[in-house]
């Protein structure tokens, strides 16, 4: 198993993302290995291996490393990893639905069901969250207590399900459209809309972040104070990520982006960036990046490689795509 270790206090954040993804992108062809029915496989092999950032299963990487250490074995953690990539996966496919969002391209190519038709894409993400979920039972290694296994399987329902990414879907849905109602409305507190943009967006992507922290410390022996920490690091970085996307959707293009930018604007959405502007959003993104750095310093976690963390939470702030 390939590793990663820190030397003299250098950390070479590039090399250990390209390390990781490369060993994550290995176990999902594993896992997506054509089958029948053919069309079906294709379809969900090309939303999952198409490229992305694969920023969920990097986070659960890491987080499971910031309690084992950067030079141990991952292998016992990447099933984990690849099942939060299949369900992001089917997350972008339904996403790009013309019942949604009705984008043509996702990672500079044509989304799903532009080339499998609506029916194939739809179920490919069905067949996508049911396999994450096998993958979780069959592929964990016994060594691991059945409470703990239960458990991420519980939270893992949790961070999908109503309560979580898909309610925060609707809750999106439900305000797309209104942005000019609430920037017409004299009698607006900004609390108020701040507060909801926040629980937009604590669903519809802070939802499987979290999850995607808390279940690799879980699964490599976190304490509660570590687990609470890291769960707090996750919300800062969930909400960072979501804002940015806002921005690039804002002042990106399709060269850049991979997918059609503006959308936001021109659906009339509400989000941190139509609402307070991209001035405010920028200055949000600096408060969370230096909250979420902060969690990151707390005894509980200092001693413990927390490099590969507060990179990505750089990333997903600074990031261009």
């Amino acid at each position: 198993m390939q590793t990663i270790r820190l030397s003299n206090n250098e950390y070479d954040f590039e090399a250990y993302s390209k390390s990781r993804r490369q060993l994550i992108e290995a176990k999902l062809s594993e896992y997506l290995a054509a089958s029948h029915p053919d069309n079906l496989w294709q379809s969900m092999r090309y939303s999952v291996l198409s490229g992305g950032k694969k920023l969920r299963a990097l986070l659960c990487l890491a987080s499971a490393e910031c309690i084992i250490g950067l030079d141990k074995d991952i292998e016992a953690f990447l099933l984990l990893s690849c099942a939060i990539e299949m369900v992001h996966a089917m997350s972008l496919i339904h996403d790009d639905l013309p019942a949604l969002d009705n984008d043509d391209y996702r990672r500079g190519k044509p989304t799903n069901h532009k080339v499998y038709g609506e029916a194939t894409a739809l179920l490919a993400g069905d067949a996508l969250l049911m396999l994450a979920i096998e993958t979780i039972i069959e592929k964990t290694p016994s060594r691991i207590e059945r409470q703990i296994l239960l458990n991420i399987i519980g939270r893992f329902s949790q961070a999908i399900g109503a309560t979580g990414m898909i309610g925060g879907q609707i809750l999106d849905l439900s305000f797309t459209g209104k942005l000019e109602d609430i920037r017409n409305n004299k009698d607006k507190t900004t609390d108020s809309e701040a507060k909801t943009i926040e629980a937009i967006h604590k669903g519809k992507t802070g939802a499987l972040i979290k999850f995607s922290v808390w279940s690799g410390a879980l699964l490599a022996g976190a304490n509660e104070q570590q687990l609470q920490l890291l769960e707090q690091f996750a919300d800062k970085l969930g909400f960072a990520f979501q804002i940015a996307d806002d921005l690039l959707d804002s002042t990106g293009n399709l060269a850049t982006l991979g997918k059609t930018p503006g959308k936001d604007e021109a659906a009339n959405k509400v989000t941190w960036v139509t609402v307070f502007g991209e001035k405010t959003a920028r200055e949000k993104l600096q408060k969370l990046e230096k909250e979420g750095l902060a969690i990151l310093n707390n005894d509980q976690l200092a001693n413990n490689q927390i490099a590969p963390l507060s990179e990505l939470l750089k990333y997903a702030i600074y990031r261009t795509n």
